[in-house]
């Protein structure tokens, strides 16, 4: 892992990037023998199939989840793994939940149960994050920074692997520059635009010091991360699929509009962390999940009209004023991050190295086509989050 802090960090984020001098390094364990793991974020998007697939390995997983207690933390991991299509044939035996929160300390685990866990558990995968795109980058920062110190601190107790992550927005907007691979630098955090990007790079650096410190770690940066290939489960709270939404709940559909975004099917994000995870050459490594191409405007409205929807063309400020116009759309609260989109430039991204290390595993990206699509489509009209296209309605 060659990526380096910047000598120079703006002030905001100087201080932020300086990892603890209570974390040090040790020797890596065989991840080809950990048979017990600990998972953050499990009652998320992609945490829920991080957990899926490392059942799938035959693995006993601890999640740390928020709640009152045990079984309200159990029952509020089970619903979102339901919610998912994910629980039914799950071994939910080996899975064994800890009320917690990774932004206290000792990850608010007694110091019992936090000694009793780390004796166990030979990999930590760190898929815990406060996704919000309105978010400064302050309000972020115990979520995402300070919780980071605490996981490295776990997997420095536990003298296990950490598998932290990140995303492909610590990268700087730029069209004009060449895909930007594993190891191409990142930031600066200023030239950022959200805050929640901003806490992830910063976040990403502390764990890349603790790789030059001797921690074992790797990082795995997504692409935008959508619904599941085969069934079609999705988030309903993902940025672009509001903005499909909102332009459903209009009728119409903004000309030219620049959206422009490498989308990933989740089921392939998992697979290649828990993939690559498992691999003793893997460790001290970065890895990219990302789609060959991305998915642009003009491709989501061909999109939705393969799958049945009748939308107008207007002009983008004739869409903005509809969606304006009601309250009750998808995108009214994000008319401001639309706005700011249009002037953002779009990267794109190169995943050379993971494609190398997981050639003979048979893993690759599902392309996101009429099928695919289709699926996602009837996932939400199923749970009432789209109407069905006009074909279907009758």
């Amino acid at each position: 892992m060659t990526s380096t802090i910047p000598t120079e960090v703006a002030e905001e984020f100087a201080a932020d990037v300086v990892l603890a001098d209570d974390i040090t390094g040790f020797p890596a364990p065989d991840p080809e023998t950990v048979t017990e793991v600990f998972l953050t974020g499990a009652t998320g998007y992609l945490g829920a199939f991080l957990l899926t697939d490392l059942l799938r390995q035959g693995l006993v997983v601890h999640c740390l989840v928020r709640g009152a207690d045990t079984g309200a933390a159990r029952r509020r991991l089970e619903e979102n793994l339901r919610t998912y299509q994910l629980l039914d044939g799950l071994d939910m035996e080996r899975v064994h939940v800890h009320t917690g929160d990774v932004t206290r300390p000792r990850l608010g685990l007694s110091e019992d149960v936090y000694d009793e866990v780390a004796g166990r558990i030979g990999a930590v995968y760190h898929s815990a994050a406060k996704v919000n795109f309105l978010t400064l980058y302050k309000w972020l920062r115990k979520s995402t920074v300070e919780a980071t110190h605490e996981v490295l601190r776990f997997a420095c107790a536990a003298r296990a692997t950490l598998h932290h992550v990140s995303t492909t927005g610590v990268f700087e907007p730029d069209r004009n520059r060449p895909p930007r691979g594993e190891l191409d630098p990142t930031g600066p955090p200023e030239a950022l635009s959200l805050g929640y990007t901003k806490s992830k790079w910063v976040a990403e650096q502390l764990v890349l010091e603790a790789s030059r410190r001797g921690v074992p770690v790797t990082v795995h940066r997504p692409g935008q991360v959508w619904g599941d290939s085969r069934t079609g489960a999705c988030q309903a709270n993902d940025f672009v699929w509001r903005f499909i939404k909102g332009a459903l709940q209009t009728g119409l559909y903004p000309r030219r509009f620049k959206l422009e975004m490498n989308m990933v099917p989740v089921d392939y994000v998992s697979a290649v962390i828990v993939a690559v995870s498992r691999r003793p050459e893997a460790v001290g490594g970065i890895y990219h999940q990302v789609s060959p191409g991305t998915l642009d405007s003009e491709e989501i409205l061909r999109l939705l009209r393969s799958a049945g929807y009748e939308l107008t063309e207007v002009s983008i400020l004739k869409w903005m004023k509809a969606v304006a116009a009601d309250v009750t759309n998808s995108m009214a609260p994000l008319l401001s991050i639309l706005v700011e989109s249009e002037k953002v430039e779009v990267a794109e991204f190169s995943d050379e190295i993971t494609r190398e290390l997981l050639k003979d595993s048979g893993i690759s990206c599902p392309p996101i086509d009429e099928k695919v699509f289709g699926g996602y489509v009837e996932y939400f009209v199923r749970g009432g989050v789209l109407p069905a296209p006009e074909g279907r309605r009758h």
